[in-house]
């Protein structure tokens, strides 16, 4: 899909099958029109009692795209520590795609941070974030529809998330909540089939089945060790 690709040229369901998580891009910049059209798609997204607890954060700035690459790089070199002292023998090198983000994550035309905004009064809690992530999900398809990459992190946030709230002047009730690079998908990222578990792995009907449904355990590891 190229640039000049726009929402309607793609189906809800092709674009449903075909979203992958994309870590790589071009450095060519995203326009401020695509940017603008994503959050508007965001925005579309239903929410309890149409309280609509969302804001968006576009940074497009050198200067402070400099300064989400250091959060994101203190960010993942505790994670991978993490990841590292998790493993087991012959347990693949974690996070490779990740990795590989953070590495080249100077080169990232541009972020949305979505940030949960609660009504006056109103606690975070889970009901307000039900309705945040349908709107991540929007922005993430509408990325699909007009050919740009995307995927849902929270690399930006942790024990590093009031560094973040300080650089993108976020006040103290809001919480970002999700990061989100958006960039052309650059080489060896492309959208395309998915492969994913049938339905008969992880599929109920009218209770929970005697017959274990999704397991949940991590794709290269069979079953305990």
């Amino acid at each position: 899909m190229t640039a000049g690709n726009t929402a309607d040229s793609i189906g809800l369901f092709d674009a449903i099958y075909t979203q992958r998580a994309i870590r790589r891009f071009r450095p060519d910049p995203v326009p401020r029109g695509l940017l603008e059209r994503l959050v508007e798609a965001a925005t579309r997204a239903p929410s309890g009692a149409n309280a609509q607890p969302w804001a968006f954060v576009v940074v497009q700035s050198p200067s402070v795209r400099a300064a989400l690459g250091d959060i994101a790089r203190r960010n993942f070199e505790r994670i991978y520590a993490e990841a590292l002292a998790a493993q087991r023998e012959g347990d693949p090198t974690p996070m490779p795609n990740l990795k590989k983000m953070v590495e080249e994550v100077d080169g990232i035309p541009s972020w949305i941070v979505v940030c949960l905004v609660p009504p006056p009064g109103v606690p975070a809690g889970l009901d307000l974030y039900a309705s945040i992530f349908p709107a991540v999900q929007n922005l993430l398809l509408a990325a699909r529809g007009v050919g740009l990459g995307a995927v849902l992190t929270t690399i930006l946030g942790g024990v590093e998330v009031g560094e973040l709230k300080r650089v993108l002047g976020i006040p103290e009730r809001v919480e970002p909540v999700a990061h989100i690079p958006i960039g052309f998908p650059g080489e060896g990222a492309h959208y395309g089939p998915t492969s994913r578990r049938p339905l008969d792995e992880v599929l109920h009907w009218d209770g929970w089945s005697t017959v274990e449904r999704n397991s949940a355990r991590l794709a290269y590891r069979a079953g305990p060790r």
